[in-house]
Protein backbone atom coordinates (compact mmCIF):
# COMPACT_ATOMS: atom_id res chain seq x y z
CA UNK A 1 0.00 0.00 0.00
CA UNK A 2 0.95 3.38 -0.70
CA UNK A 3 2.60 5.34 2.37
CA UNK A 4 0.47 9.15 2.39
CA UNK A 5 2.23 11.59 2.03
CA UNK A 6 2.32 14.88 4.51
CA UNK A 7 0.12 16.49 3.74
CA UNK A 8 0.95 20.19 1.96
CA UNK A 9 -2.07 23.22 1.70
CA UNK A 10 -1.62 25.70 -1.00
CA UNK A 11 -3.91 28.10 -0.55
CA UNK A 12 -3.82 30.79 -3.54
CA UNK A 13 -6.37 33.21 -1.79
CA UNK A 14 -5.26 35.75 -5.14
CA UNK A 15 -6.91 33.47 -7.66
CA UNK A 16 -9.69 31.75 -5.62
CA UNK A 17 -10.59 35.39 -4.66
CA UNK A 18 -10.46 36.57 -8.14
CA UNK A 19 -12.84 33.55 -9.17
CA UNK A 20 -15.46 33.92 -6.17
CA UNK A 21 -15.18 37.65 -7.01
CA UNK A 22 -15.53 37.66 -11.07
CA UNK A 23 -18.52 39.93 -11.38
CA UNK A 24 -19.34 38.65 -15.26
CA UNK A 25 -19.11 34.57 -13.95
CA UNK A 26 -15.90 32.42 -14.05
CA UNK A 27 -16.38 31.70 -17.88
CA UNK A 28 -15.25 35.16 -18.31
CA UNK A 29 -12.42 35.85 -16.15
CA UNK A 30 -11.12 32.12 -17.47
CA UNK A 31 -10.59 33.92 -21.15
CA UNK A 32 -8.66 37.15 -19.36
CA UNK A 33 -5.06 36.99 -20.00
CA UNK A 34 -4.18 38.08 -16.80
CA UNK A 35 -6.00 36.01 -14.84
CA UNK A 36 -4.91 32.75 -17.16
CA UNK A 37 -1.13 33.91 -16.90
CA UNK A 38 -1.22 33.83 -13.21
CA UNK A 39 -3.12 30.35 -13.08
CA UNK A 40 -0.79 28.70 -15.64
CA UNK A 41 2.48 30.11 -13.65
CA UNK A 42 0.92 28.42 -10.12
CA UNK A 43 -0.27 24.93 -12.01
CA UNK A 44 3.56 24.80 -13.47
CA UNK A 45 4.87 25.37 -10.04
CA UNK A 46 2.96 23.00 -8.57
CA UNK A 47 3.62 19.95 -11.34
CA UNK A 48 7.23 20.27 -11.12
CA UNK A 49 8.76 17.45 -10.91
CA UNK A 50 6.28 15.46 -13.68
CA UNK A 51 3.14 15.16 -11.03
CA UNK A 52 0.42 13.75 -12.25
CA UNK A 53 -2.32 16.14 -12.88
CA UNK A 54 -6.02 15.69 -11.57
CA UNK A 55 -9.27 17.37 -12.86
CA UNK A 56 -12.61 17.21 -11.99
CA UNK A 57 -14.91 17.04 -15.10
CA UNK A 58 -18.01 19.10 -14.41
CA UNK A 59 -17.52 22.89 -13.47
CA UNK A 60 -13.75 22.61 -14.17
CA UNK A 61 -12.33 21.29 -17.74
CA UNK A 62 -16.10 21.93 -19.02
CA UNK A 63 -18.22 24.56 -17.90
CA UNK A 64 -22.17 24.61 -17.01
CA UNK A 65 -24.22 27.36 -18.32
CA UNK A 66 -25.80 28.80 -15.25
CA UNK A 67 -28.89 27.06 -15.44
CA UNK A 68 -29.82 24.61 -12.16
CA UNK A 69 -30.16 21.12 -12.12
CA UNK A 70 -33.94 21.50 -11.09
CA UNK A 71 -34.18 22.86 -14.67
CA UNK A 72 -32.23 20.54 -16.10
CA UNK A 73 -33.63 17.92 -15.43
CA UNK A 74 -37.03 19.14 -15.75
CA UNK A 75 -36.16 19.92 -19.60
CA UNK A 76 -34.69 15.84 -19.44
CA UNK A 77 -38.60 15.20 -18.24
CA UNK A 78 -39.44 16.50 -21.95
CA UNK A 79 -36.61 14.59 -24.00
CA UNK A 80 -37.89 11.79 -21.84
CA UNK A 81 -42.19 12.09 -22.81
CA UNK A 82 -40.77 12.74 -26.53
CA UNK A 83 -38.97 9.10 -26.40
CA UNK A 84 -42.01 7.46 -25.14
CA UNK A 85 -44.46 8.57 -27.67
CA UNK A 86 -42.06 7.86 -30.09
CA UNK A 87 -41.54 4.63 -29.21
CA UNK A 88 -45.07 3.63 -28.05
CA UNK A 89 -47.33 6.15 -29.19
CA UNK A 90 -48.03 6.92 -25.82
CA UNK A 91 -48.45 10.74 -24.40
CA UNK A 92 -46.96 11.43 -21.02
CA UNK A 93 -46.73 14.88 -19.53
CA UNK A 94 -42.77 16.79 -19.37
CA UNK A 95 -43.70 16.77 -15.41
CA UNK A 96 -44.64 13.36 -15.00
CA UNK A 97 -41.72 12.42 -16.99
CA UNK A 98 -39.76 14.44 -14.52
CA UNK A 99 -41.28 12.59 -11.57
CA UNK A 100 -40.36 9.21 -12.94
CA UNK A 101 -36.88 10.57 -13.17
CA UNK A 102 -36.48 11.99 -9.57
CA UNK A 103 -38.05 9.00 -8.44
CA UNK A 104 -35.14 6.94 -10.15
CA UNK A 105 -32.77 9.71 -8.95
CA UNK A 106 -33.78 8.83 -5.23
CA UNK A 107 -34.04 5.02 -5.88
CA UNK A 108 -30.56 4.60 -7.10
CA UNK A 109 -28.96 6.41 -4.33
CA UNK A 110 -30.71 5.44 -1.52
CA UNK A 111 -30.93 1.49 -2.64
CA UNK A 112 -27.36 1.18 -3.10
CA UNK A 113 -24.97 -0.75 -1.42
CA UNK A 114 -22.46 1.43 0.81
CA UNK A 115 -19.17 1.03 0.26
CA UNK A 116 -16.34 2.80 2.69
CA UNK A 117 -19.85 4.62 4.36
CA UNK A 118 -20.50 6.22 0.46
CA UNK A 119 -23.94 5.59 -1.37
CA UNK A 120 -23.69 6.68 -5.20
CA UNK A 121 -26.05 6.92 -8.12
CA UNK A 122 -26.11 5.44 -11.50
CA UNK A 123 -27.96 6.71 -14.64
CA UNK A 124 -28.19 3.32 -15.91
CA UNK A 125 -30.72 2.36 -13.12
CA UNK A 126 -32.16 5.73 -12.34
CA UNK A 127 -33.31 5.29 -16.34
CA UNK A 128 -34.06 1.61 -15.37
CA UNK A 129 -36.68 2.89 -12.97
CA UNK A 130 -38.08 5.66 -14.42
CA UNK A 131 -38.91 3.10 -17.74
CA UNK A 132 -40.24 0.73 -15.29
CA UNK A 133 -42.62 3.66 -14.00
CA UNK A 134 -43.24 5.16 -17.39
CA UNK A 135 -44.00 2.27 -19.63
CA UNK A 136 -43.69 -0.78 -17.59
CA UNK A 137 -40.24 -2.07 -17.94
CA UNK A 138 -36.55 -1.52 -18.71
CA UNK A 139 -37.37 -1.14 -22.72
CA UNK A 140 -36.56 2.86 -23.34
CA UNK A 141 -33.76 3.15 -20.53
CA UNK A 142 -31.37 3.68 -23.18
CA UNK A 143 -32.89 5.75 -24.93
CA UNK A 144 -33.91 8.01 -21.72
CA UNK A 145 -29.91 7.80 -21.47
CA UNK A 146 -29.27 8.99 -24.74
CA UNK A 147 -32.06 11.80 -24.17
CA UNK A 148 -30.47 13.05 -21.05
CA UNK A 149 -26.82 13.05 -22.26
CA UNK A 150 -28.33 15.34 -25.20
CA UNK A 151 -29.53 17.41 -23.40
CA UNK A 152 -26.41 18.03 -21.44
CA UNK A 153 -24.74 18.54 -24.12
CA UNK A 154 -26.72 21.80 -25.05
CA UNK A 155 -26.01 23.54 -21.15
CA UNK A 156 -21.66 22.99 -21.06
CA UNK A 157 -19.08 23.94 -23.06
CA UNK A 158 -14.80 23.63 -22.66
CA UNK A 159 -13.01 25.78 -20.44
CA UNK A 160 -10.60 26.66 -22.82
CA UNK A 161 -7.37 27.68 -20.92
CA UNK A 162 -8.09 24.48 -19.05
CA UNK A 163 -7.95 22.15 -22.06
CA UNK A 164 -5.48 23.96 -23.62
CA UNK A 165 -3.21 23.26 -20.63
CA UNK A 166 -3.90 19.48 -20.55
CA UNK A 167 -2.72 19.27 -24.22
CA UNK A 168 0.64 21.47 -23.31
CA UNK A 169 1.31 19.65 -20.31
CA UNK A 170 0.90 15.60 -21.87
CA UNK A 171 2.90 17.04 -25.09
CA UNK A 172 5.60 17.98 -22.02
CA UNK A 173 5.33 14.47 -21.22
CA UNK A 174 2.92 15.16 -18.00
CA UNK A 175 -0.01 12.71 -17.16
CA UNK A 176 -4.12 13.71 -16.84
CA UNK A 177 -7.06 11.99 -15.11
CA UNK A 178 -10.23 12.94 -14.98
CA UNK A 179 -11.94 12.33 -11.41
CA UNK A 180 -15.39 12.95 -11.60
CA UNK A 181 -18.33 12.48 -8.70
CA UNK A 182 -20.99 12.06 -11.09
CA UNK A 183 -24.27 9.29 -11.53
CA UNK A 184 -22.96 9.69 -14.69
CA UNK A 185 -20.54 6.37 -15.45
CA UNK A 186 -16.65 7.24 -17.14
CA UNK A 187 -18.44 5.56 -20.78
CA UNK A 188 -20.80 8.41 -20.82
CA UNK A 189 -18.42 11.41 -20.17
CA UNK A 190 -16.37 10.19 -22.26
CA UNK A 191 -19.11 10.65 -24.92
CA UNK A 192 -19.62 14.11 -23.63
CA UNK A 193 -16.01 15.25 -23.94
CA UNK A 194 -16.13 13.87 -27.36
CA UNK A 195 -19.22 15.81 -28.46
CA UNK A 196 -17.13 18.74 -27.36
CA UNK A 197 -14.46 17.92 -28.86
CA UNK A 198 -11.69 16.24 -26.28
CA UNK A 199 -10.57 12.96 -27.69
CA UNK A 200 -10.35 10.00 -25.26
CA UNK A 201 -6.61 9.93 -26.65
CA UNK A 202 -6.45 13.46 -24.63
CA UNK A 203 -6.00 12.63 -21.06
CA UNK A 204 -4.70 9.36 -19.49
CA UNK A 205 -7.32 7.97 -17.26
CA UNK A 206 -11.04 8.85 -16.34
CA UNK A 207 -12.75 7.98 -12.86
CA UNK A 208 -16.13 8.66 -12.29
CA UNK A 209 -17.74 7.70 -8.56
CA UNK A 210 -20.80 5.91 -10.77
CA UNK A 211 -18.06 3.44 -11.35
CA UNK A 212 -16.54 3.10 -8.17
CA UNK A 213 -19.18 3.74 -5.75
CA UNK A 214 -16.39 5.79 -3.76
CA UNK A 215 -15.95 9.50 -4.24
CA UNK A 216 -14.13 12.96 -3.63
CA UNK A 217 -16.37 14.12 -1.18
CA UNK A 218 -15.93 10.46 0.92
CA UNK A 219 -12.53 10.52 -0.04
CA UNK A 220 -12.55 7.19 -1.15
CA UNK A 221 -11.51 7.70 -4.80
CA UNK A 222 -8.19 9.06 -4.24
CA UNK A 223 -6.65 5.54 -2.89
CA UNK A 224 -8.49 4.60 -6.02
CA UNK A 225 -6.76 6.39 -8.04
CA UNK A 226 -3.24 6.23 -6.74
CA UNK A 227 -3.79 1.97 -6.81
CA UNK A 228 -4.34 2.17 -10.77
CA UNK A 229 -1.76 4.72 -11.68
CA UNK A 230 0.78 2.79 -9.09
CA UNK A 231 1.44 6.13 -7.79
CA UNK A 232 1.94 7.40 -4.71
CA UNK A 233 -0.27 10.74 -2.95
CA UNK A 234 2.76 12.90 -3.44
CA UNK A 235 2.67 12.41 -7.44
CA UNK A 236 -0.89 14.01 -7.76
CA UNK A 237 -2.10 17.69 -8.65
CA UNK A 238 -5.90 17.78 -7.73
CA UNK A 239 -7.78 20.88 -9.09
CA UNK A 240 -11.46 21.38 -9.08
CA UNK A 241 -14.35 23.53 -7.46
CA UNK A 242 -16.05 22.00 -4.24
CA UNK A 243 -13.96 22.70 -1.69
CA UNK A 244 -14.60 19.44 0.25
CA UNK A 245 -14.47 16.65 -3.06
CA UNK A 246 -11.45 18.96 -4.59
CA UNK A 247 -9.50 20.47 -1.93
CA UNK A 248 -10.08 19.37 1.85
CA UNK A 249 -10.07 15.59 0.65
CA UNK A 250 -7.56 15.42 -1.31
CA UNK A 251 -4.96 17.06 0.52
CA UNK A 252 -5.95 14.91 3.96
CA UNK A 253 -4.91 12.45 1.41
CA UNK A 254 -1.64 13.84 0.86
CA UNK A 255 -2.19 14.87 -2.45
CA UNK A 256 -1.95 18.83 -3.67
CA UNK A 257 -5.23 20.83 -4.12
CA UNK A 258 -5.74 23.73 -5.99
CA UNK A 259 -9.19 25.01 -5.27
CA UNK A 260 -11.42 26.97 -8.31
CA UNK A 261 -14.37 27.51 -7.03
CA UNK A 262 -17.58 29.41 -8.44
CA UNK A 263 -17.72 32.78 -8.57
CA UNK A 264 -20.75 34.47 -6.68
CA UNK A 265 -21.91 35.75 -9.71
CA UNK A 266 -22.79 31.99 -11.06
CA UNK A 267 -24.15 30.57 -7.59
CA UNK A 268 -26.62 33.76 -7.98
CA UNK A 269 -27.58 33.36 -11.41
CA UNK A 270 -28.15 29.40 -10.32
CA UNK A 271 -29.98 30.29 -7.60
CA UNK A 272 -32.28 32.06 -9.31
CA UNK A 273 -33.13 29.64 -11.87
CA UNK A 274 -33.47 27.26 -9.85
CA UNK A 275 -36.38 29.40 -7.90
CA UNK A 276 -38.13 30.51 -11.16
CA UNK A 277 -38.24 26.50 -11.62
CA UNK A 278 -39.14 25.68 -8.64
CA UNK A 279 -41.81 28.70 -8.66
CA UNK A 280 -43.37 27.34 -11.95
CA UNK A 281 -43.50 23.81 -10.67
CA UNK A 282 -45.61 25.00 -7.86
CA UNK A 283 -47.80 27.03 -9.68
CA UNK A 284 -48.51 25.34 -13.13
CA UNK A 285 -48.35 21.33 -11.31
CA UNK A 286 -48.68 22.11 -7.69
CA UNK A 287 -45.76 20.45 -6.24
CA UNK A 288 -42.35 20.75 -4.99
CA UNK A 289 -39.39 18.98 -5.71
CA UNK A 290 -36.66 17.77 -2.85
CA UNK A 291 -33.70 19.07 -5.35
CA UNK A 292 -30.68 21.45 -3.34
CA UNK A 293 -30.62 24.92 -3.88
CA UNK A 294 -27.13 26.01 -5.84
CA UNK A 295 -24.46 26.51 -3.77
Amino acid sequence: MAQMAETSYYRFDDIEDELATAQEGRRALFKAPDFTDKLKQRLDELLDGGRVLSLDVFDTLILRDNSSEITRFFEVGGRMADVVEAETGRQVSQVDAFIARQLGTEATYRASRPIQGCREGSIVELHRTASQLLVGSNDLAEAFIAAELENEATRIGLNTFIVDYVASYRASGGAVVLVTDMYLHAEQVVKLLEQLGIARESYDALFSSADTKVSKSSGGIFPFVERNLVRSPGDFVHLGDSFRGDVAQPLRRGWKAMHLPLSEFDVRERQRDHRMTQAMLAKNHGFEVGISMPR
